[in-house]
């Protein structure tokens, strides 16, 4: 058995019914659970390294919101929410605060002790994580403080969520602010999507 049929077995026997217990959603190698504003999204990334012999794993975990469609990405939304297109994206290494290690199978590797360490992570880690996000209010001000903390994604994402959620004097507020530290040619999409929102950049 290759390997990857190992992970496969996996994913269907130990990690699909955990998420699955929990409301999620599955397709592919993503996971998805559905809220009014947002789903928590997961989704299993494979090493492009990967052989028959030996395949390595991790776990990418991110908040899924259709607002950044159509100001941010000028395309439809997917019809599965998917990690790719998600604020606060994080890896399982990054939630449990150590460097960044994957999941090894290979021939040698005791696989109950792998299958026992990806429960752990899904119901100790994971599924905690996620439970801080409960309005939206939540994943703004998780945004905010990991910002504050240094930990940058693209800064127009909140300010799409300000705008869209009706908080338009803090969108108002940092679409100048980002317009001013910004420089060309990120000014000039600053200044369209100031556009696309109805802001004024001055």
């Amino acid at each position: 058995m290759s390997m990857q049929d190992v992970l496969k077995q996996i994913i269907k026997d130990t990690i699909a019914p955990l998420f699955k217990a929990k409301g999620f959603k599955k397709k592919g190698n993503n996971f998805a659970k559905i809220f009014t504003d947002f789903a928590w999204v997961v989704n299993i990334q494979n090493s492009k390294w990967n052989t028959t012999e030996e395949v390595e794993f991790t776990f990418n975990t991110g908040i899924f919101t259709d607002k950044l469609f159509g100001t941010f990405y000028e395309i439809e939304p997917p019809q599965f929410p998917t990690e790719i297109y998600s604020v606060l994206r994080l890896g399982v290494t990054e939630l449990k605060g150590i460097p960044d290690e994957w999941y090894k199978l290979h021939l040698t590797a005791d696989i109950e002790e792998i299958k026992r360490e990806i429960q752990s992570d899904i119901e100790n880690v994971i599924f905690p994580h996620f439970e801080q996000f409960r309005t939206i209010e939540d994943v703004i001000k998780e945004m905010k403080r990991l910002e504050e903390q240094g930990r940058h994604e693209c800064p127009h994402f909140l300010t799409i969520l300000y705008h869209a959620y009706g908080f338009k004097e803090e969108a108002q507020n940092r679409i100048n602010k980002m317009y001013s530290e910004l420089i060309e040619p990120q000014k000039e999409f600053t200044k369209e999507l100031a556009e696309r929102l109805g802001l004024d950049v001055n």
